[in-house]
């Protein structure tokens, strides 16, 4: 017989208790039972082994797959913040916390998210006011909130410390632009260069480009005022000048070709112009030398005693004032024999352009009806003055 707890070999059959474990013997058992009874001794302890052991795998299983999810999030959340996607970063920390919300890094990590994103909307606040050209309040929250980051070394700020750096140039180039504004003249523009040698390269370079864009503006202004008043040498140095500072400039360069095409145009339509005015006062000079002067009527009326009286009139059909004017004619009888030969001269003296005249002349002796025929016209052209 044997002991069912220990499995030694009971040698009195009679007896009670285990001589080896001091366990109560039961009753003898039937050697089949007795087999199986023996088996499960040895079975149990390692089943309880296997079973203990499958526990501790699948639970390090599954907390380490716990744990690679909420670091995955962790990294999506830091990849995102330090690209400047907050809101995003601050919904992949709290999926992690949703699996180990005790994880003390990711705790700290969704805490400065979330003073990221207020600081960020400060930062809003502070763009807005540069847009409403309040620079002074504007500096004193940007400086507010350059306190803040200062005190914190977290790499999750970088990103923001830039985007801080780029208002604060904006500030400082808001408040120079607004100076630029005021100015007027391309001289008060370039002495304004001068003073961004102590400056930022990033700053120097966007109030330089505001100044050149107002050199360029102010220039180009001017230039289209003498150009409408036909200013061309003026409208050119207008550009020039601020083409010494702005080189090369596309706008400025192609409006100097445009003003000097267009003197080009004036000067030789003008020299056309005088050409004809020329031609025109020849041809005027002409016709009032040879033409001014035309005869409107001559008559002749013989009275009783045999003296003919002849009346006639002309008129100044030129351009120009004509003075001394002469008559020269001849009377003739009806078998066109010559009676006489003459000249009168026209009264007034002075004839205006449009202005008739009148001459008179008495044949006397004529005894007979006779008809006048005037040979020729003379006259002088007032002389011009200046």
């Amino acid at each position: 017989m044997f002991c069912t707890n220990c499995g030694a070999n009971i040698a009195v059959k009679s007896a009670n208790y285990c001589s080896n474990c001091g366990k109560k013997l039961e009753e003898q058992l039937h050697p089949s039972s007795y087999k199986k009874k023996k088996i499960l001794v040895y079975i149990t302890p390692f089943l309880s082994l296997l079973l203990v052991t499958s526990g501790l795998i699948l639970t390090h299983t599954f907390e380490s797959k716990v744990n690679a999810t909420v670091l995955k999030f962790q990294e999506k959340a830091e990849k995102a913040a330090l690209a400047g996607e907050y809101e995003k970063a601050l919904s992949f920390l709290e999926s992690g916390l949703s699996f180990r919300n005790t994880y003390d890094v990711m705790i700290k990590e969704k805490e400065i998210v979330e003073s990221i994103i207020d600081l960020n909307q400060d930062l809003s606040d502070v763009e807005q006011k540069i847009m409403n050209e309040h620079f002074e309040d504007a500096q004193k929250d940007l400086n507010l909130i350059k306190r803040q980051v200062s005190t914190t070394s977290s790499p999750l700020f970088v990103k923001l410390s830039y985007e801080i750096d780029q208002v604060e140039t904006s500030v400082k180039v808001g408040t120079m632009k607004e100076e630029i504004n005021k100015l007027s003249t391309i001289d008060e523009l370039a002495d304004k260069l001068s003073t961004l040698y102590s400056m930022e390269v990033q700053e120097a370079s966007e109030i330089k480009q505001q100044i050149y864009m107002k050199m360029v503006s102010i220039s180009a202004s001017e230039a289209e005022k003498n150009l409408e008043q036909k200013h061309f040498n003026k409208a050119i140095n207008s550009v020039e000048d601020a083409l010494q500072y702005v080189v090369n400039n596309e706008k400025l360069l192609s409006l100097k070709d445009r003003i000097i095409e267009e003197k080009t145009a004036f000067e030789a339509a003008e020299q056309e112009r005088i050409n004809k005015a020329i031609q025109v006062a020849k041809k005027e000079e002409q016709m009032n030398s040879t033409q001014a002067v035309e005869l409107v009527d001559v008559k002749a009326n013989v009275d009783k005693y045999g003296d003919a009286y002849i009346k006639g009139s002309v008129k100044n059909k030129g351009t120009e004032s004509v003075h001394s004017i002469v008559i020269e004619f001849r009377v003739l009888n009806d078998k066109g024999s010559v009676l006489e030969e003459g000249k009168t001269n026209i009264f007034p003296n002075k004839l205006q352009p449009g202005q008739a005249g009148n001459f008179e002349h008495v044949s006397y002796s004529t005894k007979e009806k006779v008809k006048v025929e005037v040979t020729n016209i003379s006259w002088l052209l007032e002389e011009k003055k200046g």
